[in-house]
């Protein structure tokens, strides 16, 4: 009895003394995290109906190609010389269920691929599951595969009209024309599915009194009024245009375009109803008046929302010290990023000419 109680005594003795040890070992010294390896990062948001076909009758299909894929490897911020590594002996392909659909090489470095443009005649079905593969000869290759959603359903027009307020500054240069904002007010609606998420982008058609007339752009816009909730967040492969005014002088400003995301299983109602606000004629926009607008509504893999509302949680927390880490939902397997493939609907309203906006 006593041998074992001597025992326990002599266990536990070593338990504390083991504690204690690791606790010696800490230290109040910052801790860095190692060097990690480098990873190939993918964005690829793909329109299966997209196409780069120009109809006379519609100034918009000038801008119908959404098949944008970019490649570049991870760097981390402590180790700047890194933003300009190359990829060398790159590759990748893309493949449907039954065969492989694209392929693209390169023996030589390449810096970066921004934007490739994927061919035209790629088709993609709703319900079937696509892979892409992409290697590199210092990164570990990276695989990804997306279901195409179905085709949403058709948006409807309910009401447009513009409003003013007069403007007491400007964000921009000076204009030798009127001296009010003005706000296009766009209602639409559509029905939804609550097993489906949704993106929507809007763009115009109109003057700008500095530039040629006819001017095609996509539009920021917010939601004034709406029976569903989402979030703004850069629907990245596109980009945009502002104006900026430095000492009296007019200038243009590439910025991301951003696209408002919906979750489909958030929607109490079968059916969406939202207005739109457009502000122009303020010296930001580089819009004064608008012919037509052309809004765009995307049905979208559960990856790709997941993907942009980690983008969006980023941004809205990025400036408080005191906020949990945001982990990027990624598809990318040993890499990171975002492949997707969406299916889309158009509704284009025309105004009145002369341009009643």
């Amino acid at each position: 009895m006593k041998k074992m109680w001597f025992k326990k005594i002599i266990i536990t003795v070593l338990i504390c003394s083991i504690i204690f040890l690791f606790i010696k070992c800490e230290s109040n010294d910052r801790y860095y995290r190692p060097d990690l390896p480098e990873q190939l990062c993918c964005i690829g948001i793909i329109d299966a109906d997209d196409t780069i076909s120009y109809n006379p009758q519609d100034p918009y299909s000038l801008n119908n190609y959404l098949r944008y894929i970019s490649f570049e490897k991870s760097y981390q911020s402590e180790y700047t010389d890194e933003r300009n590594d190359s990829l060398r002996n790159f590759s990748f392909s893309i493949a449907s269920q039954n065969e492989e659909i694209f392929s693209f090489n390169c023996d030589s470095s390449l810096k970066i691929i921004e934007s490739y443009k994927l061919p035209e005649n790629m088709k993609f079905v709703s319900g079937e599951r696509y892979f892409l593969k992409a290697s590199e000869k210092n990164s570990n290759n990276i695989t990804a595969e997306i279901t195409v959603p179905e085709p949403p359903s058709n948006l409807v027009l309910n009401s447009v009209h513009k409003e003013t307020e007069p403007a007491t500054e400007f964000i921009g240069c000076n204009w030798p024309f009127d001296d009010s904002l003005k706000y296009a007010i766009i209602n639409i609606s559509f029905d939804i599915n609550n097993k489906w998420y949704y993106a929507l982008l809007l763009e115009g058609i109109g003057n700008n009194f500095s530039f040629p007339p006819g001017i095609l752009e996509y539009l920021d816009f917010s939601i004034k009024e709406s029976n569903v909730h989402g979030f703004f967040a850069a629907f990245h492969g596109l980009k945009m245009y502002h104006q900026i005014c430095i000492e009296q002088r007019l200038y243009c400003e590439e910025s991301p375009v951003k696209a408002y995301f919906i979750d489909g299983s958030q929607v109490l109602y079968n059916n969406c109803d939202m207005t739109l606000l457009v502000k122009f004629n303020d010296g930001y926009s580089f819009f004064n008046i608008f012919s037509s607008f052309r809004i765009k509504l995307l049905s979208i893999p559960q990856e790709l929302y997941l993907f942009e509302k980690s983008l969006y949680t980023y941004e809205t927390v990025a400036r408080d010290p005191f906020s949990e880490p945001v982990y990027l939902n990624s598809n990318i397997i040993n890499g990171n990023g975002i492949f997707a493939i969406c299916r889309s609907t158009t509704a284009t309203i025309t105004l009145p000419f002369p341009p009643a906006f």
